[in-house]
């Protein structure tokens, strides 16, 4: 990679210089605090009057869009180190499953039961009726399970919406990889046209429109693919800095986040700064925090009857939110993290599966 600060080496334990020679869990962390305040503003005001152009309500976008833009280029990454694409996948689950099922066991079954409106009889009947069930994992409204229906607004884990759009892409990385097609220029390219036009197509419509964020996915991986060519440089990032500040006056600020987030991010992730490298040293807490946020403060805000300040808000549900987030990585996540390293063999056992036959192996281990 052409940078003017040789010392950086990209993140992930696969790639060489390994995981502290870099920014990223810092960025990963800074960027789910931001998502943490947005959502503490836009519950607390139930999300009337927030315009697609408030201050708050920009600073959570662009904490998710430097989110989706470090998957992709990590996750990128990781394809390419990694020697299967069984192994590939076993490293996607370990890192999304382990920790969200016990985020969602706890709002359904401790948080659900104190705070809804039902009795526990009532709560457990409608939550195993079939409407309920189609409001799990990735629900929002709670109303099937009378949850958080006198808060100013009603969703039970908005922040979820997330989770099976990234899987998704890590999806769209494998099948690129395995056509062969990761590397061809024209591929990712292609793709971002597609996503472009149907983000123009929706551009007015706040729900459909974020497709835009599989665009920041995308560029990410892009970013990653071609490293050697790319320079990371002072100049360039403050130009685009200015830019994202010229946009804020104009309806195109969302476009001047999607031309200069992807590189300042990358830029970011490779200033040569000790403290922030070794950042994450003790945990990636960025993960439990984003998925247990949203439901901590829609309870801190049902307990309070949304009385506190919005400095208040934040503190008290990131204090919460931090201590699960705490506990998720030293008790659930790193122990998953732990078994990455199985064998394709060790896999196809562990699952039942039938082993690939050598020809199929060895054509997929080509097309890496």
């Amino acid at each position: 990679m052409t940078t003017d600060h040789p010392g950086a080496v990209l993140g992930g334990a696969s790639i060489p210089g390994g995981r502290f020679s870099n920014n990223f869990d810092f960025l990963r962390f800074a960027a789910a605090v931001a998502v943490v305040v947005t959502h503490a503003y836009a519950l607390r005001l139930g999300y009337v009057g927030i315009g697609m152009y408030d201050p708050l309500a920009l600073m959570g976008q662009a904490g998710l869009a430097v989110l989706l833009v470090t998957s992709g280029y990590l996750i990128t990454a990781s394809w390419e180190s990694t020697s299967s694409t069984l192994r590939f996948a076993w490293k996607r689950f370990l890192r999304v499953v382990p920790g969200l099922i016990p985020a969602i066991l706890i709002t359904l079954f401790v948080i659900g039961p104190v705070m809804t409106s039902l009795s526990p009889g009532e709560y457990f009947s409608a939550l195993f009726s079939p409407a309920g069930l189609a409001t799990v994992p990735f629900f929002e409204d709670g109303s099937a399970i009378r949850l958080f229906q006198e808060n100013p607004w009603t969703y039970v884990n908005g922040s979820l919406w997330t989770i099976p759009l990234e899987v998704f892409m890590y999806g769209v990385v494998a099948a690129l990889g395995i056509a062969g097609l990761l590397h061809r220029q024209g591929a990712l390219v292609a793709l971002a046209g597609i996503n472009v036009l149907l983000w123009m197509a929706w551009f007015d419509d706040p729900r459909m429109s974020k497709i835009r964020f599989t665009l920041y996915f995308l560029i990410g991986a892009y970013l990653y693919l071609h490293r050697e060519r790319i320079a990371y440089r002072p100049a360039i990032a403050g130009a685009l800095l200015l830019l994202l500040g010229l946009s804020a006056l104009t309806p195109y600020l969302t476009v001047a986040g999607m031309i200069a987030i992807p590189y300042l991010t990358v830029y970011a992730a490779h200033l040569p700064v000790p403290f922030l490298n070794t950042f994450g040293r003790h945990g990636d807490f960025s993960y439990g925090i984003y998925i247990y946020h949203y439901p901590i403060q829609q309870t801190v805000i049902g307990v309070t009857g949304n009385a506190l300040t919005l400095p208040a808000l934040c503190g008290l549900s990131f204090a919460v939110t931090f201590t699960l987030a705490f506990l998720s990585w030293h008790l659930i996540e790193k122990r998953a993290l732990a078994a990455k390293n199985l064998r394709p063999a060790d896999l196809s056992r562990l699952f039942g599966l039938p082993f690939l036959p050598e020809p199929l192996t060895r054509w997929l281990a080509a097309r890496k």
